[in-house]
């Protein structure tokens, strides 16, 4: 008999949501390989809490959702580095949770630098495909080195002017490429070794790593 493991997460947004889904689950898959035991792995499931205040939304998720192993917290940077997102956001959120009574307390942070649309950009050459281009990364004003994406200081807008650029000598189509497209297929394609060359991935893999630990899914 398997064990079934129940994650959450709360995104900024409804594209993070739409991007994150399958981008967790399949980083939860990823590492439970190394688990000596059998454990069945559920869709992770959106939650969300309109207070105004960050901890006290991270607060209330986590108490009214505490019947969930793990509760991924997503928060962009808007930044090229999450350390003040960590500072100012995630610690005193997960502090606030941690001294409060019934809640899950085991959280994971997903911070992609500079927003979560960076990570669309790991897999360069599937990015390509995935929009049917013969142009290059540098034709269409992408990041050619991995290195680079987390600098780009609005990565969503890049994205979008590259789409427009791909699709600048096409025929008329009825329906244009947009980014809003992009989101799903790219999310279950991108492979876990091209996110793992970006630092803000490894960081929410390394934390995911810990929650399943904290579970005695992993030693």
């Amino acid at each position: 008999m398997s064990n079934i493991l129940q994650i959450a997460y709360t995104t900024e947004g409804s594209t993070d949501e739409r991007f994150l889904a399958k981008i967790i689950e399949r980083t939860f898959e990823a590492l439970l390989f190394e688990s000596k035991t059998v454990i069945e792995i559920h869709p992770p499931i959106h939650v969300s809490n309109n207070n105004k205040s960050f901890n006290k939304k991270i607060q209330a998720i986590a108490t009214t959702n505490n019947y969930f192993d793990i509760i991924c917290v997503h928060c962009d940077s808007d930044f090229t580095s999450n350390k003040k997102v960590i500072e100012n956001k995630i610690k005193p959120a997960f502090e606030l949770v941690k001294n409060t009574k019934n809640t899950c307390k085991n959280l994971v942070a997903i911070i992609p630098v500079q927003m979560t649309e960076a990570w669309m950009l790991a897999d360069i050459e599937l990015f390509l495909k995935e929009i049917n281009t013969d142009k290059s990364c540098s034709e269409l004003g992408l990041p050619c080195k991995t290195t680079l994406i987390e600098k780009i200081a609005n990565p969503k807008k890049v994205i979008e002017e590259a789409l427009v650029k791909s699709q600048l000598n096409k025929s008329r189509r009825r329906n244009k490429l947009k980014i809003s497209d992009l989101y799903i297929p790219l999310s279950k394609k991108i492979k876990q070794q091209k996110l793992e060359m970006l630092p803000s991935f490894k960081l929410f893999k390394d934390e995911a790593r810990k929650a399943l630990i904290n579970l005695n899914y992993l030693q």
